[in-house]
């Protein structure tokens, strides 16, 4: 703005801004002078976002599901781990199971007498 001029903006209902200058030439009549393009701010990429959002959503979910199998895997190697060092320090031979009993059982009948 030129001396003896005032600079004014507003924003309409699309949030875009309009400029103008006004003030008086030396006949003592108004003059306004306006910016000839407006000022919009960027429009927001709507589906870009919700993209990115489910994308974001969809990666962290995988990322914690592969910590969990990894996880899930070093435990159950533990486990086979100690099982193994357990079998391997048995008193019992290892092909027999102490606690098995056979199913079949001989009974001798004393009325018979054995003929």
């Amino acid at each position: 703005a030129e001396e003896g001029e005032r600079s004014c903006s507003f924003f309409d209902t699309n949030d875009c801004r309009y400029t103008f200058v006004y003030g008086y030439d030396e006949n003592r009549e108004p003059v306004v002078r306006a910016q000839q393009t407006l000022e919009c701010p960027p429009k927001l990429d709507i589906l870009g976002i919700v993209l990115g959002v489910i994308g974001a959503i969809v990666a962290v979910g995988l990322a914690l599901l592969l910590m969990w199998k990894v996880l899930t895997s070093i435990h159950d190697k533990r486990e086979y781990a100690q099982f193994e060092k357990e079998r391997m320090m048995a008193k019992w031979d290892t092909g027999e199971n102490p606690i098995y009993k056979q199913a079949t059982s001989t009974f001798k009948n004393p009325l018979y007498g054995g003929k």
